[in-house]
C-alpha cells in the first residue's frame, strides 16, 4: 500500500448566500465511502481562513526558499495559510462560476502562496447556471503556473433552472438534472483519477 496522503477539499466561495457547503456534501458523499486506506479527506472552506487582500510582505511567494518553513511570511494569516496548505498532498477545488470567472476569494487563496501547491494535485469540481466550465478552465491555466499536477477530469454542475441553487439549497429540479446526466459516475471517475495522481507524487 502506498504511503498515507491527505487530501484537501477546498470550498472556494466565500459570497453569502452560496450554494458551496451543499454542493459539498454531494460530492463529499460520492467520495467518502471511495477512500481508499492510505488517503484521508479534510474539508477546508475558505470561509473560516480569511487572508488580507494587502500585506506588508517583502518579498514574493515564489521567491521563498524551498521547503517553505514556519513563519515565512510577515502576515500571521498567511502563515497559518501557509502551513495548513503544507499539510497536504492533493486538493479537490470546488469552485462557482462568477461571471466567467472563479471568485476573488479563491485567487486569493492561490496567490497568496506558491511553493506549497507545487508538485501537488489537483481536481476542479465547477458549478454554476451552466456548469463553471469557464472558471474550470481558468484555473487550469492557474495551476499550470503554480506547477501543481491537475487531473485531466473535471466536473461540471449545471444548474436546472438558472441560479437556483443562490439561495443555498440544491433544488429538486436541479438534483434529478445531476441524476439524469449521470454526474456521480464522472465524479467517481474524477476521484480515482486524482487517487492515482496523488499515490503517484
Amino acid at each position: 500500500m502506498s504511503a498515507s496522503k491527505r487530501v484537501a477539499f477546498i470550498i472556494a466561495s466565500t459570497r453569502a448566500p452560496r450554494a458551496g457547503p451543499s454542493i459539498a456534501k454531494v460530492v463529499t458523499g460520492i467520495i467518502t465511502p471511495l477512500l481508499p486506506s492510505n488517503i484521508t479527506l479534510t474539508v477546508v472552506d475558505l470561509m473560516d481562513h480569511p487572508l488580507p487582500l494587502y500585506t506588508a510582505e517583502p518579498i514574493i511567494p515564489a521567491g521563498l526558499v524551498r521547503p517553505v518553513k514556519d513563519g515565512s511570511y510577515t502576515d500571521a494569516a498567511t502563515n497559518a495559510w501557509s502551513a495548513l496548505v503544507r499539510g497536504f498532498d492533493a486538493f479537490i477545488f470546488l469552485t462557482p462560476q462568477h461571471n466567467w470567472g472563479y471568485p476573488a476569494s479563491l485567487k486569493l487563496a492561490l496567490d497568496a502562496l506558491f511553493h506549497e501547491w507545487s508538485g501537488k494535485a489537483a481536481l476542479i469540481v465547477s458549478y454554476g447556471s451552466r456548469g463553471g466550465g469557464k472558471s474550470a478552465g481558468q484555473l487550469r491555466q492557474v495551476f499550470a503556473g503554480l506547477h501543481m499536477c491537475v487531473c485531466e477530469r473535471g466536473v461540471e454542475l449545471p444548474f436546472e433552472q438558472g441560479h437556483d441553487v443562490c439561495g443555498g439549497e440544491i433544488g429538486q429540479a436541479t438534483n434529478d438534472r445531476w441524476r439524469a446526466e449521470n454526474k456521480k459516475a464522472e465524479m467517481v471517475q474524477a476521484w480515482d483519477e486524482l487517487v492515482s495522481l496523488v499515490n503517484a507524487i
